[in-house]
Formats: C-alpha cells, structure tokens, sequence
C-alpha cells in the first residue's frame, strides 16, 4: 500500500533527474566564417548560457576570412572573444584558413587555439561526437 503511495513521488523524481542529466549532456558547437558576425557569437554563447545553463559544453570553429579578424591589434574583436573565452567556451581557428591567410600565429588574440585539423574537419568530429551544429 505505501509502495503505490510513493510510486507517483519515485516517477516526478526519475523524470526531474533525467531532465537535469540531458541538459548537462548539451553539446554545440557554433561555426563563424565571417567576421562581422562575432557580435552574434557574444550573443550566442551568452543566450545559450542563459537559457541552458553554465554546464552546456560549447565549441566555436572559425574558418575562411574569419581568422583575419583574429588578431590581438583588432581591438573589438579581442573584446569579443574574451567575452566568448571567459564564458568557458573554446573558439579553435582553422589552420588552414591561418596558413591561406598568412597569419602570424604570435600574433592571434590569447587564448584561441589553432585547430590540428581542418575547420571543416573539425566540425564533422563535433558532429559525430554528438554536438549540436550552429552556423552563425
């Protein structure tokens, strides 16, 4: 007799841990390949967090003439990936498009990471890893 008054308190349980573990289980990653939109990814990375919460793993690709503006002299662009950095998100550049680009690696905003593999590349490991794909 207690076991079905507790049944409906065990099932509102189960259903509230699950909902807690998918969203800690969010992964995206957003893809910039133009510049003039890294005002987007601030607000991007900031409404996901808002809405989905700190434990969302959030990944950004910047490819094509995107990884020009990439640079620590641009100084709009170091104050919005440092925004991006400090919200715990990753932003990785593609090497090729900072080898096609002719971009001294000393020179790129701290804190950014130039890819092993293509950007492209990199988005569809993300993929298949199960990350949600955003382009911006």
């Amino acid at each position: 007799m207690h076991l079905i008054k507790l049944f409906p308190l065990l099932l509102l349980s189960l259903l509230f841990n699950t909902a807690v573990a998918s969203d800690a289980d969010v992964r995206i990653v957003l893809h910039v390949n133009d510049g003039f939109k890294l005002g987007h990814l601030r607000n991007s990375v900031s409404n996901i967090r808002r809405e989905l919460g700190q434990e969302v793993d959030i990944k950004v690709v910047v490819n094509g003439k995107a990884v020009t503006r990439m640079l620590r002299s641009n100084k709009e662009s170091t104050k919005i990936i440092n925004s991006v950095l400090e919200q715990n998100v990753e932003v990785g550049l593609c090497h090729n498009a900072v080898n096609n680009n002719e971009i001294d690696r000393a020179l790129l905003i701290s804190g950014l990471e130039v890819l092993e593999t293509d950007g492209n590349v990199t988005l569809i490991k993300y993929m298949q890893q199960g990350y949600l794909y955003i382009k911006l």
